[in-house]
Order: structure tokens, then sequence, then C-alpha cells
């Protein structure tokens, strides 16, 4: 959505296509972006349905004057780069973390990797959101380099003139407030937070802890809790967009994810100045600055995290430093400006190295 509202200052109109049901397409409407809904479903076990949606996007490129096809995520990544190559058009891939990349077996890992390969060779450009994604890709021979770009993701600016939680803000108001703002779902790992919940508020009995977020781990996580026999010192909030409306409560974000690429919430806490605790996943160490604007810890160790939990909650005059560090940082890196720019620079690039003759190339 960010890109599809920024990508007309570089010169660029944007069509969207994507499911039929996301929270994008309001902002996309209001602001007359185009939009196709295809019949998408989540993973490789709906082959009709994903036939039709490969079928409605070659109609809908095949019936306008398209100069790049942008394919975001696995599954829409292969979908839609068999369209732009039936149609002969430019295709330009994010994969926002390679399919094989997680806790998966050696079938999903061999039949993932074995379809990045196959569909490599035909992509003009993949965007690597870090470049850990590229190392990777490069590794996994998923590409040739020169076709292998790195975007770091982008967020906004902090909201702060929108209303917080009242909820979450009386919450915080009774001590330092570390908060776990994530969808809920095994790669983000909150077991682990909750995990370290206990040693934090041994060390720290003041301190609070927050679960913010939805998804379909939700119940199983409010049983571990209590299991755990965690006290009203943790609470679990909903998730009310957007990220800064909550964010502002916190003192402390944390992040204890399995596996990333390159996580967004860790930039939005570094726009609202929230220093951060993750997990050194993916390309989360490129977007911390280890002992600067947080601190970065092994994954699956509740132990390690909550040491760095309780290292920041128990320093102030730490965190305030952090704050400052943080706010810079994003302002100089991470902004979406910065992010829409880049990505529209490839798009040039494609386009131009298309259109120079074979023998040139």
């Amino acid at each position: 959505m960010r890109l599809a509202l920024g990508l007309g200052d570089h010169g660029w109109e944007a069509w969207v296509a994507g499911p039929g049901e996301a929270i994008v397409y309001p902002a996309l409407d209001r602001a007359d972006v185009p939009t196709a809904r295809l019949a998408f479903a989540r993973g490789f076990g709906h082959p009709r349905r994903d036939a039709a949606a490969l079928r409605k996007l070659l109609a809908v490129i095949g019936g306008g004057e398209f100069d790049v096809v942008h394919a975001h995520s696995a599954k829409a990544g292969v979908v839609a780069r068999l369209a732009a190559r039936a149609k002969r058009l430019p295709v330009v891939y994010s994969p926002h973390c390679f399919p094989f990349v997680g806790p998966w077996g050696l079938p999903r890992r061999t039949f993932s990797t074995a379809i990045e390969r196959s569909l490599g060779r035909s992509t003009d450009a993949i965007i690597c959101v870090a470049e850990e994604e590229r190392r990777l890709a490069i590794a996994r021979q998923i590409a040739s380099p020169e076709r292998l770009h790195v975007v770091h993701n982008g967020s906004g600016p902090c909201e702060g003139d929108l209303s917080m939680d009242p909820e979450l803000q009386a919450f915080a108001d009774e001590g330092p407030t570390a908060g776990c703002l994530t969808v809920l779902r095994p790669q983000k790992a909150v077991h682990v937070f909750l995990d370290a919940a206990p040693i934090v508020l041994e060390r720290l009995p003041g301190a609070r802890l927050a679960v913010i977020g939805n998804g379909d781990l939700g119940p199983q996580l409010r049983e571990r809790a209590r299991a755990l026999g965690l006290d009203r010192r943790v609470r679990f909030f909903d998730f009310l967009a957007p990220a800064s409306r909550q964010l502002r409560s916190l003192d402390l974000f944390v992040l204890p994810s399995a596996w990333e690429a390159f996580p967004i919430s860790i930039l939005e806490a570094m726009a609202c100045g929230v220093p951060q605790v993750a997990t050194d996943v993916g390309g989360t160490s490129e977007a911390i600055a280890d002992g600067k604007t947080g601190l970065l810890c092994p994954a699956g160790d509740p132990r390690a995290l909550a040491d760095r939990i309780v290292a920041l909650l128990g320093d102030p005059a730490r965190r305030r430093q952090m704050e400052i560090a943080s706010r810079t940082r994003h302002a100089e890196r991470f902004r979406l400006d910065l992010m829409v720019q880049r990505t529209a620079s490839v798009y040039d690039g494609v386009v131009r190295d298309r259109a120079r003759p074979r023998d040139a190339r």
C-alpha cells in the first residue's frame, strides 16, 4: 500500500492486484489507485484457486499498458512471475523472506528452493529487504548477484497526534513497561517472551509486560501465561492500528522472532523513539544498532531475552539515550520515501535494461 501510494512521486502509476479482502483496499480506493481482486488463498494447497488467480491476472495485465510487474511474497511471487513471463513483461520480485527460511522440513526447503531457482532465472530483479537476504539468495543460487538489489523496508513517522489506547496506557502507568507488539503466529515466537516474563518480574517486581496483537495463537498463548502462573503484571491487548497508537505507551519494544527478513515493527518502534530488544535473526541486526538503539539477543533463549529486557527497563537514563538514537536512525535510514525512491530506481533500471539491444546487455 505504501509503495503504491508513493510511486507517483517518481513517475510511476500503480495498479494493485491482491486477495479478495485486504486492509489496504480502503486507502487505495481513496487515492484512486486501481485494484484487482484475485482468488488468492494462503499456501500452495489450492491449485484451482491459484489457476483462477493466474487467469484473472493474465487478463488484467494483458488489458493494460504495463511496464513492470512487481510480485510480493512467495505465493504471489509464483503466480505473478508466471503471468509476467507469459505476457513478456519485465518482472521484479520481493520475497519478503524466502519461503525456505524457517523451521521447515527438508521436503519443503528443497521444493521452495527449486521453485525460487527456476523462477529466478527469468526474474529481471529481486529486491531483498536486507543484505542478509541478499547473501542468502546468492548462497542458494537463486539469481545472479547483479540482479539482487537491497532496499530496506521503510516506515512512516510516529503519529503522535493520534489518541492512545487508554487501557494499555493505564496499564503502562503502573510501572516500566515492555511490550511485544506483533501478529500472534509461530514465526514471532511470543511464547519466548512469556517464558522470559517470570525472570523479568522476579528481578524487576514493578515492571509490566504487555502482549499486543491478534492472531491464531492468541488462545494458546493466554493458556501458556496461565500455566506459567503469570499474574496481572502480564496482560494481553488487541492491536489497534496504527502501531504508534500503542507503541507510545511502551518504554521498551520486544520482538522475540524465530526468523525474519527485515521486520517493519522494529522501524515503527524506532520512529516513536521506543528502544528495542529483538532476536538476532535475518536482517534484524541491520535495523537495530546494537547497544545504541536497542539490544540484540539469540533466538529461542528466554533467559537471554530477560537479561536484555531487565537491563533496559531498569535503566531509564540509557533508554532516554536510545530514544534519541532511535529517532535519528529512523530519520536517516528507514523513512518511507527512501524505500519508495529506491524501489522506483530498480524499476527504472529494469525498463532501461529491457530497452537495450540484446547484444549490448
